[in-house]
């Protein structure tokens, strides 16, 4: 990039601005954003300065989504690094001061951007005044490029899908929505009933817009998912917020909150919720995000003055006794409560033929009777539907490491009209599972009565009913949003000379667990949670 654009001021020393940060960072200070700003203008005298938060206007985002250029300045600015290992084989850095030379079509501007504490992240522009204003009055081009950014930050028209998440600030991902869009209430193993009930409250709500103002009481409700572990509460979230996308004539956007620390992040969930209603507004495992200290904002938040009309909030939450009744009881809040408990034998039964099922379809090659599924069933009593996910793949696993090392594979059929009249102890996969939930079983830290297992495996022959036809089952249950990476930006790194040109790509990648500006991998780039919009 030609630097000769941005050669605005000429009697400017090196590093100046740097050696100040460090200065004040050295001693006491009040407010360093007064301080750098006061500085900074010493610096660049002729210039006007405007000052936004990354949180809000994310022009490091925007232009590694290519719609401008932003290059790292080593030559007249040094940058603070820290270096960090990412496993398995990456180097990270995160950036607290650094200063960027940005382009945005044939505008030309300078950039500070310094972090000032865990929560703010500071952008400093720099531009030369048009004709008819001065370096203390507004500044238009900053202006139409603060203007820009942010309409770029506005969702997408409809058609374009993406789920938001929040974690420390919003973003959208549509990796995400790539996980949700496959999802249906035709794989959720639950009562249906329930299921009537669910996705009927949902829809009738969003449609009942005129209904609620003509009784004069608030749009707005909530409902809780709970019960143990594994049980299908994430996979209903999931087919929830599928069936809004393909809603005819429906536009809802899901909004997915993943942690909120602090009071400031619960107002900046519900100004968003606010903004963008009507949506559907997701706490799962809400006893993490509403704490003690943040329980009376969010309490404010839900039914204060603010108007929440649109919102149909849905949370869940493995452990409802462990709430706050102020969540759990009260009713303008979360009005109805669904539970999902451990499945039932016939539910057990119902998820084993959809990994019969799912198996024919993929064509392995392995037995799998129908009798198997309702043997299985028998002797998984108390097991979740995540128990149930890890007892086959446990299995074909070491089914598949068995015949790796035995090289020896033969061709063999699931289909419903083979005779079957060996027994049960004749099939590969009914003896590993026996093995497999015999394992589980023993590592469950809560299972009743563990001698009744082994009991009714042994009568198990004898036992089991006749076989039942099988039908969809749930999917695999899974956390909406991956515990250890989240969906973002990230850019090639290319030197020349002293400064780093990013371009961009999309991957999901390690980030720094204080939200500090990162750059991750061989080569690559990565920026501040707050900086970043997947």
């Amino acid at each position: 990039m030609d630097s000769e654009a941005y050669m605005l001021v000429t009697n400017s020393s090196h590093h100046q601005n740097y050696e100040d940060y460090v200065e004040v960072n050295s001693g006491r200070s009040y407010d360093l954003n007064v301080y750098l700003q006061a500085a900074l203008r010493r610096q660049y005298p002729e210039l006007a300065l405007t000052v936004t938060l990354t949180s809000n206007v994310s022009l490091l985002p925007f232009a590694f989504a290519g719609y401008a250029t932003a290059t790292l300045d080593i030559v007249d600015e040094s940058v603070l690094r820290t270096r960090y290992f990412i496993t398995p084989s990456s180097v990270a850095e995160s950036r607290t001061f650094a200063k960027y030379l940005y382009k945005w079509g044939d505008e030309y501007f300078i950039v500070y951007i310094v972090q000032l504490s865990y929560y703010q992240t500071f952008q400093y522009i720099f531009k030369e005044p048009a004709k008819g204003e001065t370096i203390m009055s507004g500044n238009g081009k900053t202006d139409e490029l603060i203007k820009a950014v942010g309409q770029w930050q506005i969702p997408p028209p409809p058609g374009d899908k993406w789920v938001y998440v929040y974690d420390g600030y919003w973003f959208r991902s549509k990796a995400l929505y790539e996980q949700v869009k496959n999802a249906s209430w035709d794989d959720v193993i639950l009562n249906e009933e329930m299921k009537k009930q669910i996705t009927g409250l949902m829809h009738k709500f969003f449609d009942s817009r005129d209904i609620y103002k003509n009784l004069g009481v608030p749009w707005k409700r909530g409902v809780i998912f709970h019960g143990p572990a594994g049980n299908g509460k994430t996979i209903s979230i999931k087919a929830l917020m599928n069936s809004l996308f393909k809603s005819d004539g429906l536009s809802i956007p899901s909004l997915y909150v993943k942690s909120a620390t602090s009071t400031y992040s619960i107002r900046n969930i519900f100004q968003q919720a606010r903004y963008m209603s009507p949506c559907l507004l997701i706490f799962e495992d809400i006893d993490t995000i509403v704490t003690k200290s943040t329980r009376s904002y969010f309490f404010n938040e839900v039914d204060g003055l603010e108007n929440n009309d649109g919102i149909f909030m849905v949370a869940s939450t493995n452990h409802l006794d462990q709430l706050d009744a102020g969540l759990s009881s009260r009713p303008s809040r979360f009005d109805r409560k669904y539970l999902f408990p451990l499945p039932s034998e016939e539910e057990r039964n119902l998820y084993c033929q959809y990994w019969r099922e799912r198996l024919k379809k993929k064509k392995v090659e392995i037995e799998f009777p129908k009798r198997i599924c309702p043997a299985v069933a028998l002797i998984t009593d108390g097991f979740s539907f995540a128990y149930m996910q890890e007892a086959f793949v446990a299995t074909l696993l070491a089914i598949a490491q068995e015949r790796s090392e035995l090289d020896d594979i033969e061709e063999v059929n699931t289909a419903e009209d083979v005779k079957d009249d060996k027994d049960l102890d004749s099939y590969e996969l009914w003896r590993e599972l026996k093995k497999t939930i015999k394992a589980l079983r023993n590592d469950m830290d809560n299972t009743p009565d563990k001698d009744k297992s082994s009991n009714k495996e042994d009568d198990l022959l004898q036992a089991f009913a006749l076989e039942k036809e099988a039908q969809a089952p749930t999917s695999e249950p899974n956390s909406l949003v991956s515990q250890s990476t989240i969906p973002l930006r990230l850019a090639n790194r290319s030197s020349k000379g002293q400064t780093e040109t990013a371009h961009v790509r999309e991957s999901e990648v390690y980030v720094d667990y204080q939200g500090a500006p990162i750059i991750t991998e061989e080569n690559t780039l990565l920026y501040s949670l707050d900086q970043v919009t997947a």
